[in-house]
């Protein structure tokens, strides 16, 4: 019994179309692709490693962070290693489970790592502006509850696309215009209409994506007006904390939906919307530990002082 029912349709399995474009030049893109990947493990590892070594940043904040450093890790994982298959050994070959798996996990990630950005902007939110309860809003318990809520809900909302794209028949032709399992380009294989069901999973994209930013740039509007009318250095030196965070909203959150709309796009080349889609898929996990290294005094420290030491033994939240 496989884990889907592979028998009421007549393809087994998927051909990957890859980047077309630049197969001529696939030992240049190896490399790139392959510097991106070495750039987001050591990046991200490096930033898991740190965190977990250095007592002073067992806080909430670098809590999450290390959860989003870890959901980076594990996306760029789901794609790139078919990628490297595909350019080096022209295998473009994926099993029909395979690539149902491939797009639920890209999606998951995503939804995931959406929630995760809504968890990091509530903490700086609480932070600033109730700065004298924070240790009692925002405590260990707290914390683990709001990663498990955004690891689970994240696996759960793309469930509703994977089982209407699920219920279609797929029987011809079989070849995915896309590097991985990009949910529209495999949709689009199934032998129906499916414009209302890749319209609505649209919607549904631009609602998950634009309703928590609308929710987080409305808090940071409503921090950074309580920092100008206070006028206080506890709460500007707090807000500095803030600005890594902000920057890797506005990266995730406008790529996203540069993704989306290049997707619902009919104008553009189906190569140039593969390299959009790849690069944005790849550009939070690199510019993520990039970000919160160069602009985080802490994580500097930690580097310093501690990148040459062994791993101890560790607790959170002390």
């Amino acid at each position: 019994m496989t884990t889907i029912n592979e028998t009421q349709h007549n393809i087994k399995e998927f051909l990957l179309a890859g980047v077309p474009s630049l197969q001529a030049h696939q030992n240049l893109l190896f490399i790139a692709l392959l510097l991106v990947y070495f750039t987001v493990m050591v990046g991200n590892l490096l930033i898991l490693y740190l965190v977990i070594l250095d007592q002073r940043l067992h806080t909430p904040m670098y809590f999450f962070l290390c959860h989003l450093s870890f959901i980076d890790i594990l996306v760029t994982t789901t794609i790139l290693p078919k990628m490297f298959a595909i350019i080096l050994l022209e295998d473009r070959i994926i099993s029909f489970s395979g690539c149902f798996l491939q797009m639920y996990l890209v999606l998951a990630f995503g939804c995931t790592e959406n929630l995760i950005l809504i968890v990091m902007a509530y903490d700086r939110y609480i932070a600033i502006m109730k700065p004298l309860h924070y240790h009692l809003i925002i405590n260990g318990k707290l914390c683990v509850l709001l990663a498990v809520g955004a690891w689970v809900l994240g696996y759960l909302t793309p469930f509703v696309p994977l089982i209407n794209a699920l219920s279609l028949t797929y029987c011809g032709p079989n070849i995915v215009a896309f590097c991985y399992c990009d949910y529209p380009s495999v949709v689009s294989l199934a032998c129906a209409d499916v414009t209302d069901i890749i319209n609505m999973a649209f919607i549904f994209a631009m609602c998950i994506l634009n309703i928590p930013l609308l929710l987080i740039l409305f808090s940071y509007l409503k921090i950074i007006l309580n920092i100008y009318f206070m006028k206080t250095e506890d709460s500007k030196k707090t807000f500095s904390t803030c600005s890594s965070h902000l920057m890797v909203v506005i990266t995730y959150y406008f790529s996203s939906d540069l993704l989306y709309i290049t997707v619902m796009t009919g104008n553009i080349s189906a190569d140039t919307r593969i390299i959009i889609g790849v690069f944005i898929y790849l550009l939070t996990p690199v510019l993520n530990p990039i970000i919160y290294s160069l602009r985080n005094k802490q994580i500097k420290q930690a580097a310093e002082k501690y990148l040459d030491l062994p791993l101890r033994p560790i607790t959170f939240f002390h």
